[in-house]
Protein backbone atom coordinates (compact mmCIF):
# COMPACT_ATOMS: atom_id res chain seq x y z
CA UNK A 1 0.00 0.00 0.00
CA UNK A 2 1.37 3.22 -0.93
CA UNK A 3 2.13 5.51 2.45
CA UNK A 4 0.28 8.60 2.03
CA UNK A 5 -2.82 10.24 0.22
CA UNK A 6 -2.61 12.96 -2.36
CA UNK A 7 -4.88 16.09 -1.10
CA UNK A 8 -7.80 15.18 -3.11
CA UNK A 9 -7.34 11.47 -1.62
CA UNK A 10 -8.14 12.98 1.71
CA UNK A 11 -10.63 15.15 0.50
CA UNK A 12 -12.81 11.19 0.12
CA UNK A 13 -11.46 9.41 2.96
CA UNK A 14 -12.61 12.49 5.26
CA UNK A 15 -16.32 12.12 3.42
CA UNK A 16 -15.81 7.97 4.17
CA UNK A 17 -14.21 8.45 7.42
CA UNK A 18 -17.65 10.43 8.61
CA UNK A 19 -19.54 8.12 7.18
CA UNK A 20 -19.60 4.29 5.54
CA UNK A 21 -19.99 2.39 4.02
CA UNK A 22 -21.57 4.68 1.10
CA UNK A 23 -22.04 4.53 -2.52
CA UNK A 24 -20.15 6.64 -4.78
CA UNK A 25 -23.00 8.50 -5.34
CA UNK A 26 -23.49 8.88 -1.49
CA UNK A 27 -19.94 9.84 -0.72
CA UNK A 28 -20.21 12.72 -3.75
CA UNK A 29 -23.01 13.76 -1.62
CA UNK A 30 -20.98 13.67 1.96
CA UNK A 31 -18.24 15.63 0.01
CA UNK A 32 -20.23 18.31 -1.26
CA UNK A 33 -18.89 21.67 -1.97
CA UNK A 34 -15.56 20.51 -0.99
CA UNK A 35 -14.49 19.50 -4.57
CA UNK A 36 -15.93 20.57 -7.84
CA UNK A 37 -14.77 16.84 -9.85
CA UNK A 38 -17.69 15.35 -12.19
CA UNK A 39 -18.75 12.06 -11.54
CA UNK A 40 -15.72 10.64 -13.54
CA UNK A 41 -13.22 11.74 -11.40
CA UNK A 42 -14.78 10.89 -8.06
CA UNK A 43 -15.34 7.18 -9.42
CA UNK A 44 -11.46 7.31 -10.61
CA UNK A 45 -10.55 8.53 -7.31
CA UNK A 46 -12.47 5.76 -5.51
CA UNK A 47 -11.26 3.00 -7.55
CA UNK A 48 -7.56 4.44 -6.98
CA UNK A 49 -7.93 4.28 -2.99
CA UNK A 50 -9.38 1.08 -3.66
CA UNK A 51 -6.31 -0.25 -5.58
CA UNK A 52 -3.98 1.17 -3.07
CA UNK A 53 -5.55 -0.14 -0.34
CA UNK A 54 -7.25 2.30 1.49
CA UNK A 55 -11.36 1.44 0.44
CA UNK A 56 -12.70 -1.66 0.03
CA UNK A 57 -15.55 -2.05 -1.69
CA UNK A 58 -18.54 -4.63 -1.76
CA UNK A 59 -20.63 -4.96 -4.33
CA UNK A 60 -24.62 -5.14 -3.40
CA UNK A 61 -27.16 -5.88 -6.10
CA UNK A 62 -25.99 -3.01 -8.95
CA UNK A 63 -24.36 -0.72 -6.24
CA UNK A 64 -20.66 -1.18 -4.90
CA UNK A 65 -20.84 0.21 -1.00
CA UNK A 66 -17.06 1.34 -0.45
CA UNK A 67 -15.31 1.63 3.24
CA UNK A 68 -12.08 3.15 4.56
CA UNK A 69 -9.40 -0.03 5.18
CA UNK A 70 -7.48 1.99 6.91
CA UNK A 71 -8.33 4.72 10.04
CA UNK A 72 -7.67 8.44 10.07
CA UNK A 73 -5.04 7.83 13.03
CA UNK A 74 -2.99 5.64 10.58
CA UNK A 75 -3.18 8.19 7.75
CA UNK A 76 -2.18 11.04 9.76
CA UNK A 77 0.57 8.97 11.27
CA UNK A 78 2.10 7.63 7.99
CA UNK A 79 2.10 11.29 6.58
CA UNK A 80 3.52 12.37 10.05
CA UNK A 81 6.60 9.51 9.03
CA UNK A 82 6.57 10.43 5.51
CA UNK A 83 6.99 14.41 6.74
CA UNK A 84 9.52 13.42 9.22
CA UNK A 85 11.59 11.09 6.94
CA UNK A 86 12.12 14.40 4.47
CA UNK A 87 13.69 17.00 6.84
CA UNK A 88 16.43 16.91 9.14
CA UNK A 89 16.04 15.82 13.06
CA UNK A 90 17.42 19.36 14.15
CA UNK A 91 14.07 20.61 12.24
CA UNK A 92 11.74 18.73 13.72
CA UNK A 93 11.40 21.61 16.52
CA UNK A 94 10.61 24.14 14.39
CA UNK A 95 7.85 21.82 12.57
CA UNK A 96 5.81 21.21 15.36
CA UNK A 97 5.85 24.64 16.51
CA UNK A 98 5.03 25.76 13.53
CA UNK A 99 2.26 23.11 13.40
CA UNK A 100 1.23 23.86 16.59
CA UNK A 101 0.76 27.80 16.30
CA UNK A 102 -0.83 27.54 12.45
CA UNK A 103 -3.44 24.71 14.00
CA UNK A 104 -5.24 27.23 16.01
CA UNK A 105 -5.47 25.17 18.58
CA UNK A 106 -7.82 25.76 21.57
CA UNK A 107 -6.05 25.49 25.15
CA UNK A 108 -7.12 22.24 25.70
CA UNK A 109 -5.91 20.90 22.95
CA UNK A 110 -2.50 22.67 23.73
CA UNK A 111 -2.47 21.08 27.43
CA UNK A 112 -3.49 17.77 25.96
CA UNK A 113 -0.17 18.29 23.96
CA UNK A 114 1.47 19.32 26.68
CA UNK A 115 0.74 16.09 28.84
CA UNK A 116 1.52 13.71 25.91
CA UNK A 117 5.30 15.38 25.73
CA UNK A 118 5.29 15.00 29.55
CA UNK A 119 4.60 11.61 29.30
CA UNK A 120 6.68 10.77 26.48
CA UNK A 121 9.62 12.36 28.24
CA UNK A 122 8.55 10.35 31.42
CA UNK A 123 8.71 7.13 29.49
CA UNK A 124 11.80 7.47 27.77
CA UNK A 125 13.59 8.67 31.23
CA UNK A 126 11.91 5.10 32.86
CA UNK A 127 13.34 3.19 30.03
CA UNK A 128 17.07 5.25 30.81
CA UNK A 129 16.28 3.88 34.47
CA UNK A 130 15.96 0.49 33.44
CA UNK A 131 19.36 0.07 31.54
Amino acid sequence: MKEVLTPAEWVVMNALWERSPATLSETIAQIGDRASWNYKTFSAYMAILEKKGFLTAQKRGRDKFYSPAVTKKECIERESKSVLDKIEAGSVKLMVTSMVRAGNLKKEDREELLAMLEALLKEEVRREDDH
